[in-house]
């Protein structure tokens, strides 16, 4: 049991990692093409948080009402 735990966490620290070097990556590609990096991801972030995110909560919302209609 303790060793899916920690294969799991293994996993999951991977994952970050990878995520944080794709990350870096991303800034220093940015910086290099000319583009400053910290309002490139700015607004990608208030993008996600206009457009995508509102689409995500009424996905739940709508699971949550059909189960609770079950």
């Amino acid at each position: 049991m303790s060793n899916s735990i920690e294969t799991r966490s293994a996993e999951e620290m991977r994952y970050l990692l990878y995520g944080t070097i794709g990350l870096v990556i991303v800034f220093f590609i940015l910086n290099l093409i000319g583009y400053n990096a910290y309002y490139f991801i700015g607004g990608s972030i208030e993008w996600a948080t206009r457009y995508v995110l509102p689409w995500i909560a009424l996905y739940w919302f709508v699971q949550f009402v059909k189960t609770k209609r079950e």
